[in-house]
């Protein structure tokens, strides 16, 4: 098999570099024009066919973005801290635990409270971002509060839930990495909790979408 240099025969080490040069050129010509006349099949099978979102990320987006105020039955202002995640990998879903504390805004009485919940996840295109799907509250606990009061709570903890997470933003994946990925022809697909974090399945991009 011969070599540049048997072709151009001896040369000087600035000649060999731009002769170099020239031969990469060529080749990455001739490999964009087969990776437009493809569709990138062979890059994309040999990249990586997943992206793992780390839990202590999917954390850290959530608590940024918290406390909440929001009011319940006109006459209680409910502060809701920082929720604390956990990954339910058996039901592909995910858990969270909520500390609250409420004000009563006509006697000024003070309470505390949790409540907790799950939720599943979808991809949005639009933005690129992974998102709460399906809030569903599984329990309300409530300290010192009056019994009406209790009973207004419980009963719109479920609304309240979905005002709050339901599509709220966990991940949101930069230009940067959606261009490598749709580069080689793949795009997000399935999410999937692992006791790790999230796994995104990339998948073909359909050759139809631009």
């Amino acid at each position: 098999m011969f070599s540049i240099d048997d072709v151009y025969g001896a040369a000087t080490c600035e000649t060999i570099f731009m002769k170099r040069l020239i031969y990469w050129a060529l080749i990455a010509t001739l490999g964009g024009s087969l990776l437009a006349c493809t569709g990138a099949p062979l890059l994309a099978s040999m990249a990586p066919r997943s992206v793992t979102v780390p839990a202590e990320r999917l954390q850290q987006a959530i608590a940024e973005r918290f406390p909440i105020k929001q009011r319940v039955a006109d006459v209680l202002e409910l502060e809701v801290l920082p929720p604390r995640l956990s990954l339910l990998p058996a039901s592909n879903r995910l858990a969270t635990d909520v500390d609250l504390n409420l004000v009563d805004r006509l006697l000024g009485g003070r309470y505390s409270g949790s409540f907790s919940f799950d939720f599943g996840l979808r991809f949005e295109p639009s933005d690129n971002t992974i998102r709460m799907s399906g809030a569903r509250v599984n329990r309300v606990s409530l300290v010192g509060v009056p019994e009406p009061y209790q009973t207004a709570i419980t009963r719109n903890a479920p609304r309240l839930a979905e005002r709050l997470f339901d599509n709220r933003v966990l991940h949101q994946f930069s230009d940067k990495d959606l261009r490598l990925v749709n580069g080689l022809g793949l795009e997000p697909g399935e999410i999937t909790v692992t006791p790790e974090g999230l796994k995104v399945t990339l998948v073909p991009r359909p050759l139809s979408r631009p």
